[in-house]
């Protein structure tokens, strides 16, 4: 029977190792744009032993699950730093980095746009652009439907444009000369 025992739980190690091995990278890079550098290791690690914890009870562990569990220890640690060294709120905005060279535009214009969002409105943009996940993904880290999240995820890219600097769009032929390209209308031949 020990055997047996200890077959099982050796199986659920090797799995729960597979698991850290495949997402110990992308749950740095989480907690890393959520708290202070010096702490990033110990959220990580809290985070891992409340996971293995877990591991053999959950259904499905993924990716999604492990972050949710982490928000859970960013929220903890949080609120010890408040606790012990009355701070009052900490919050960390990754850095945000252009693909195209040709961009105009500026990755600390989007960070300080982002700061002035709502808490509720930076996690979700964080969890889509930043953490690379699915609306579905993260609709299950925040525990919300898939439509609730399309919309707060829709609503938080709005409120982000809204607090961009203005830019001068490309003036088009169709904002001067508008009889030059008229409205197609349907079922009319070209």
């Amino acid at each position: 029977m020990e055997r047996f025992r200890r077959s099982a739980n050796e199986r659920v190690l090797n799995r729960f190792e597979d698991f850290f091995r495949e997402n110990y990278q992308r749950l740095s890079q989480y907690v890393a744009r959520r708290v202070p550098n010096e702490y990033v290791d110990d959220v990580v690690a809290a985070s891992f032993v409340v996971a293995w914890r877990k591991f053999d009870q959950a259904t499905n562990p993924t990716l999604p699950w492990l972050f949710r569990i982490a928000s859970y220890e960013v929220s903890n640690h949080r609120r010890s730093l408040r606790k012990w060294n009355n701070v009052v709120s900490i919050e960390v905005v990754g850095e945000y980095s252009t693909t195209s060279a040709t961009s105009d535009i500026n990755g600390t214009e989007i960070s300080a746009a982002l700061g002035r969002l709502s808490d509720v409105d930076q996690e979700i943009l964080r969890l889509i652009h930043w953490d690379s996940l699915t609306r579905a993904e993260a609709a299950e880290v925040l525990r919300l439907t898939p439509n609730a999240t399309n919309v707060r995820y829709h609503r938080a890219l709005q409120r982000l444009q809204d607090q961009m600097p203005p830019r001068n769009p490309p003036i088009r032929t169709v904002d001067i000369y508008p009889i030059l390209n008229p409205i197609p209308i349907k079922g009319a031949q070209p």
